[in-house]
């Protein structure tokens, strides 16, 4: 059956209710589970595929894990015999080197559908576990030089056969990991959800016939790869190159280089990943097939949010990453925080080449869906201490979902909007987690000022508190990015702030509770403020010892000189911004009412304006720390990071305002 033959709204109502099985997958994850991982933060991904493992539909939970779903289920059948894959059996992977997996914690399992004895579909169940072993509680090991260390690796492991579970491969996970009872629960969960995706599916084929839904299948990934095609073609042609940099591999405070190279050619869109950074020694290594998902994630968010993710997606879009690079590592490298860093810096890099380009574009909606990039970090802290029963537990403080957004052309960026990749993070609730782990929350607040500058600004992420709790204290492990190189913004926007972590050694949180005291920030506690570096393994924590982390803010769209100056007295009133960040950055001066003086902010901006217009060559380097605090954020600064800043020599309008790492970076 054709295309041109298929009733459009039938495809259509096909397409969504493909859709809905795949959403209804997560809602039996969600309820099933008992982990906040799951329940709370929504750290999972539901897929439906052919039987081939051609994407069909996405859940909309976790966007980059389409690549790793894609290629687990061809590599169980490209190693398992077609005659060993039967109804009922239910295959387990988290395997990055073979089935593509994030890293180790994230597990997934994939479940074959049958239909009058043919596959005719798999469905895909994944989530963030809280340990697979290895040398490090909770999965992330920054001392890792080799994947060995780094836990259990499941490369697509039949874990059920024909509806029966196999017990020795569930007491060997059960005997690798430090709670297994939350471990296997989540498997449990993940099979539930992927045999209501069965069912449903084969609810689906009864309604509408197996060879009428294979056709439709076909069509929409057909209409979808040439609608996504449509949407390339209004780019202009050419090829533009960015790079960004993964920061510290957890042994060595280095830069390592993100580079991609988008080439538009027609309605052919090429993203060439070669001469990133040679493949490390340490856990920030991304599988291949992760970099896929992060490289079209950007692609289906702004260049086309209104069109189903398919395999059709895919077929538009060629990805190259060179083998034995970071972003397609070769055997042992360690890969346990690759997606977190090397990962979304391939989803940044790509979402600021879009932005430029889409800014070109000759439609008017792809121009109007620009976005700035976000910040994209997800500041990791698991802390490994007893419970009041003396079991030890790792605990995966989930408050890495609150980075800001990046401003759009139309609004600021959303506050607290995690990474873009991931459509319906949630921030964890902080009672279930004092509940289940040994912490109690001291503050949790806007990290006020942490949004880049620009006509639209910037979303904000958090300020937060925690300490030990009910428990002899135990040891910390930390990890993030972009914690000296910030997130740039589009069309003249500056960037937001960067992220850290810190704790307040001797801080007392213990004997001012008792006291009947709550410190509800960082100045009101006593002790050493000891700040971390990026990647941090074995860090003591005792009671009275308190954790802070700032997640940084997305970038800044437009020039800050155009944003309404009510706008910015508004943000100045709410504490969104102080008064010297609307002088500095936004050229509006404020009387002693808060309130806009016209005649002082026309007469400031136009010297500014001016200024820019002195700039040799239209461009100045500025340092990073200096500058970025002076907006109102904060900022880590290093040596080597500085905001180049390119305006109009004609009008001083700000063009562009980026990161330059000037030692390059390995």
């Amino acid at each position: 059956m054709t295309t041109e033959a298929i009733d459009l709204v039938d495809l259509e109502i096909f397409t969504r209710a493909l859709e809905n099985v795949a959403n209804e997958m997560g809602t039996v994850m969600i309820r099933a589970s008992g982990s906040p991982v799951i329940a709370e933060a929504v750290d999972f991904s539901t897929f439906i595929l052919d039987g081939d493992g051609a994407l069909l539909a996405f859940g909309g939970y976790i966007a980059f894990h389409a690549g790793p779903a894609r290629q687990a289920v061809r590599h169980v059948l490209s190693v398992i015999d077609e005659s060993e894959i039967r109804p009922g059996d239910v295959f387990i992977c988290n395997d990055p080197h073979t089935t593509g997996n994030a890293h180790q914690p994230d597990v997934g399992v994939i479940k074959p559908t049958f239909h009058e004895g043919r596959r005719v579909a798999w469905a895909w169940a994944e989530a963030h576990t809280y340990d697979v072993g290895g040398m490090a509680p909770g999965g992330f090991a920054p001392m890792a030089t080799e994947t060995y260390g780094e836990g259990l690796r499941l490369p697509g492991v039949k874990i059920v056969s024909e509806g029966r579970p196999l017990e020795d491969v569930w007491r060997l996970i059960e005997s690798n990991v430090r709670v297994p009872t939350m471990v296997l629960n989540d498997v449990r969960c993940m099979i539930a959800a992927c045999n209501r995706g069965e069912q449903r599916v084969l609810e689906l084929i009864e309604r509408w016939g197996s060879y009428r839904f294979a056709d439709y299948a076909a069509a929409s990934m057909d209409i979808a790869e040439r609608a996504v095609r449509d949407r390339v073609a209004t780019l202009p042609d050419g090829s533009w190159t960015a790079e960004d940099y993964a920061e510290h591999n957890g042994h060595a405070n280095e830069l390592f280089r993100v580079r991609c190279a988008a080439t538009v050619q027609g309605d052919q869109l090429t993203l060439d990943f070669s001469g990133s950074a040679a493949q490390t020694e340490g856990f920030i290594n991304c599988s291949l097939a992760t970099t896929v998902g992060m490289a079209i994630t950007p692609l289906v968010m702004t260049l086309a949010p209104d069109l189903p993710i398919n395999e059709g997606t895919f077929r538009a879009v060629e990805v190259i990453a060179q083998s034995g690079t970071i972003c397609n590592p070769q055997m042992p490298a360690p890969t346990s925080s690759g997606h977190m860093e090397t990962g979304l810096r391939v989803l940044k890099v790509v979402q600021r080449l879009l932005a430029d380009l889409q800014l070109q574009s000759s439609e008017a909606y792809v121009r109007g869906h620009v976005m700035a990039p976000w910040h994209d970090c997800w500041p990791g802290a698991v802390m490994y201490a007893p419970l009041e029963t003396g079991e030890l537990v790792p605990f995966l403080d989930m408050h890495g979902g609150t980075a800001g957004g990046g401003a759009q052309p139309i609004a600021d960026g959303m506050d607290c909007a995690a990474s873009l990749c991931q459509l319906q993070n949630s921030v964890p609730d902080i009672e279930i987690n004092e509940f289940q782990f040994p912490i109690l929350y001291l503050w949790r607040r806007l990290s006020l000022g942490s949004g880049g500058a620009g006509r639209h600004r910037g979303g904000q992420g958090v300020d937060l508190g925690w300490t030990p709790w009910r428990t002899p204290g135990g040891v910390g492990h930390f990890f993030l990015s972009c914690w000296q190189v910030p997130s740039p913004g589009t069309d003249g926007g500056y960037p937001g702030s960067t992220s850290r972590f810190a704790v307040r050694q001797g801080g007392g949180a213990d004997r001012l509770l008792q006291a009947g005291s709550v410190p509800d920030r960082a100045a009101a506690l006593d002790g050493e403020l000891v700040e971390l570096q990026a990647k941090h393994f074995g860090f003591p924590l005792a009671p009275g010892d308190v954790v802070t982390m700032r997640s940084g803010g997305g970038g800044g769209l437009g020039d800050p000189l155009e944003r309404d100056p009510d706008a910015v007295a508004r943000d100045a009133r709410d504490g969104a911004i102080d008064r010297d960040a609307a002088r500095g950055a936004y050229g509006v001066v404020l009387d002693e009412g808060g309130e806009v003086d016209r005649g002082a902010t026309d007469a400031l901006r136009e010297r500014v304006r001016e200024e820019r217009r002195a700039w040799p060559g239209g461009a100045r380097v500025s340092g990073a720390g200096e500058r970025i605090a002076s907006l109102g954020g904060w900022c880590q600064p290093r040596e080597g990071v500085d905001l180049v800043e390119h305006a109009d020599p004609e009008t001083g309008r700000l063009l562009k305002v980026e990161p330059r790492v000037s030692d390059g970076g390995s």
